[in-house]
């Protein structure tokens, strides 16, 4: 916790009305009291508060709630290049000033992930709060520029973050080196068999360490994440080819054309064991909106819906950079409006997905992701009701983390 936090004055934020991230439908007319960045109590608005030094914030009309996670970005593919260190910042910036208060990254660059990651959590740099990923797949994968510039200076496939897998890898080391690196978790990205994904998959959780995927990593099939109870699966456009009748071969097909048939048995299996074992999905349906195959995009959103009605834990995770030339908007208003009005959830259900879901996948539910006694003030108010139209989020008034407000 930033030092400064000690310091400073307590503060009441009075007459708003509270949406918790819990799932639970507006709360009128209360207050909310912030000292040394944690939520000291909430109150009934007109509460008498016994505190000698206060500062009070009317805020009747606004809405209140905690801040969100995107939770499927990327800061650092290319820190020598497009995501060198300022732009970095700027976007983190931008995110935090927005209403965002935590982010996962899906596999960089650990060296600029991990000082970005330490820098936010102290708020020695104004940002949301960064959890990141070391990233292994297939040999075959690491042909892929991106990866190059990840691991730039060292082997491409070699790097403790950028790890290539094969039968003759040291899973159980590559695992304990990829933990070293300050990664919250593994991605399993591409170009893997099924039974290697499980292997680290299993080996992770041994070392008691978060690991999530790709929803296919082709070769390897979303059962086969699921049957060794990975902890989430981003895309759930890919989650179409548990049902396709041929089945790609290599990570480069992974978009390939297959429509989703959402009553296919081996479907229905793969999501009634995602909702059994509580593997939470990150479906980023937003981004394949336009593309020229519409399959990719239909089957993203039928089969987040079939997930959802099937009780599967949703998290809010856009994939999509911010373009800080002409910044319109964060993406994730764009995502959690296709989740309202294309696969049909409700806006309070999608909040939920993107503040409390997002901290119990990261496992940190009890210091972050609702508006609870005892949590962080991480929070965002806006000026209309995020419940009757879900865009209202873009309609910032301000910004708390740890308590402090955002200029």
């Amino acid at each position: 916790m930033n030092v400064d936090l000690v310091a400073q004055q307590a503060i009441l934020l009075e007459n708003i009305g509270l949406i918790d991230g819990r799932g639970n439908e507006i709360q009128s007319s209360k207050s909310v009291l912030i000292k040394e960045g944690i939520v000291q109590q909430i109150l009934n608005a007109g509460e008498e508060v016994d505190e000698d030094s206060l500062e009070r914030i009317d805020l009747t009309g606004k809405f209140l709630l905690p801040g969100l996670f995107d939770m499927h970005v990327h800061l650092a593919t290319s820190p020598s290049t497009w995501d060198e260190l300022d732009l970095a910042k700027g976007r983190l910036s931008i995110m935090l000033k927005n209403g965002i208060t935590g982010v996962r990254d899906m596999a960089g660059d650990s060296r600029q992930l991990a000082y970005l990651a330490r820098q936010t959590h102290l708020d020695e740099m104004e940002g949301p709060d960064v959890y990141f990923s070391a990233l292994m797949a297939g040999p075959t994968f690491f042909v892929d520029p991106r990866t190059k510039a990840s691991g730039r200076g060292m082997v491409s496939g070699e790097a403790p973050w950028m790890k290539a897998i094969s039968d003759k890898t040291d899973i159980a080391l590559a695992v304990a080196e990829a933990k070293g690196t300050g990664a919250t978790g593994i991605k399993i990205y591409a170009d893997l068999p099924g039974h290697l994904a499980q292997k680290i998959i299993q080996e992770a959780h041994r070392q008691n360490f978060l690991v999530w995927a790709h929803a296919a990593v082709i070769p390897g099939m979303p059962s086969d994440l699921v049957t060794a109870q990975i902890d989430g699966v981003s895309h759930a456009t890919l989650l179409a080819w548990e049902a396709a009748k041929i089945k790609p071969t290599s990570g480069k097909q992974r978009y390939d054309d297959t429509s989703l048939d959402v009553e296919n048995a081996a479907f229905k299996a793969v999501i009634r064991e995602m909702a059994d074992k509580e593997i939470y999905l990150d479906p980023t349906v937003a981004i394949y909106r336009g593309r020229d195959n519409p399959n990719i995009y239909e089957n993203g959103i039928k089969a987040t819906k079939a997930a959802f009605n099937a009780g599967v834990p949703l998290i809010i995770g856009t994939d999509r950079g911010i373009n800080l030339r002409n910044f319109d908007g964060l993406p994730i208003i764009n995502e959690m409006e296709a989740l309202v009005k294309d696969v049909g959830i409700s806006p309070v259900e999608v909040i939920k997905a993107a503040t409390l879901n997002s901290a119990k996948f990261l496992r940190i539910e009890k210091s972050v992701g609702s508006i609870e006694v005892g949590k962080k003030a991480n929070l965002l108010i806006v000026n209309e009701n995020p419940l009757t139209d879900i865009t209202n989020l873009s309609k910032v008034h301000s910004v708390y983390k740890n308590g402090k407000k955002i200029n």
